[in-house]
């Protein structure tokens, strides 16, 4: 799989497991800037990570 591919499924995965039905358009950026403090809409947030990838801690949080 491809980053693209591997972006557009985090995208996917996450906003299919919202636990706060409110906030159900924005979701936060795991993206070199943003760090995974800033919630932005989905759309920005593929931006982000295709442009600046993806923040180096987050992967090790996932992997662990």
């Amino acid at each position: 799989m491809d980053y693209y591919n591997g972006v557009e499924s985090f995208i996917n995965y996450t906003l299919s497991n919202l636990r706060n039905i409110s906030r159900c358009e924005i979701i936060r950026c795991p993206c070199k800037r943003c760090k995974n403090k800033k919630f932005l809409d989905p759309d920005i947030i593929t931006m982000h990570l295709l442009q600046k990838k993806i923040y180096e801690e987050i992967l090790v949080l996932v992997c662990t």
